[in-house]
């Protein structure tokens, strides 16, 4: 009888294989922001991960097949680290912490993460394969995001002015997530986003008591990926 591994009913080899899975999609992220989309190759990325190309290539049978699973594997890991970071902030409050929320998705799109997505978008513009690809990946990862979000902020999702509040987060920190990732010159970080959390304040008075913003601040960063 094979051997069962403590996690459920899997078996080591499966857990082994499993493992072995994750460190190629994360080795095919690392190879994109290292290299750029178009220089990864299956030889990198299988440098990479520490392994032969024909043991990767038991995984994954082409380069496409692992990028497309490499999508998957980004958008997953930026849900679960969102969803992760806030519930810690959020955690302990009556209500949603709007400056804390604003201060975690911020340190999310500064990460290695985001400049992955980022080099794909672009990559998609002329590459029609990615594109069928990425376009229908980022459609799911904007419906599960938006569930998540109503889950963690439930007092928030009550107001009147939650979907134009969640567009102008969205479009304003990654508009300067962008800036800060491909322009040299500094971003006016505080000011925006001072404003930000100000403008937020004032648009969720209908279902939120007055904070204090000098109460209301996120943890310090968590290590980048």
């Amino acid at each position: 009888m094979a051997e069962q591994h403590a996690e459920g009913s899997r078996t080591w080899q499966q857990t082994k294989s499993a493992m072995t899975r994750d460190a190629i999609l994360t080795a095919a992220l690392d190879c994109i922001y290292e290299h750029g989309y178009a220089h990864t190759t299956t030889a990198k990325i299988a440098e990479q991960a520490g392994l032969s190309r024909g043991a990767m290539l038991h995984h994954f049978a082409n380069r496409f097949d692992l990028i497309r699973a490499a999508i998957d594997f980004l958008n997953t890991q930026r849900l679960e680290r969102y969803a992760q970071e806030e519930q810690a902030v959020q955690s302990d409050a009556e209500a949603t912490k709007i400056d804390a929320g604003i201060d975690v998705y911020w340190r999310q799109l500064n990460t290695r993460h985001f400049t992955v997505l980022l080099e794909l978008r672009v990559a998609s513009r002329t590459d029609p394969e990615l594109r069928a690809v990425l376009e229908p990946a980022l459609l799911a990862f904007e419906e599960q995001a938006a569930r998540v979000t109503r889950q963690l902020f439930p007092d928030l999702a009550r107001s009147q002015a939650f979907q134009r509040a969640i567009l102008l987060t969205h479009y304003l920190l990654e508009g300067m997530a962008i800036a800060r990732a491909t322009d040299p010159r500094p971003i006016p970080e505080t000011l925006l986003l001072d404003w930000l959390k100000s403008e937020l304040r004032e648009s969720f008075q209908d279902v939120q008591r007055p904070q204090d913003p000098d109460a209301d601040h996120a943890p310090p960063p968590a290590d980048p990926l």
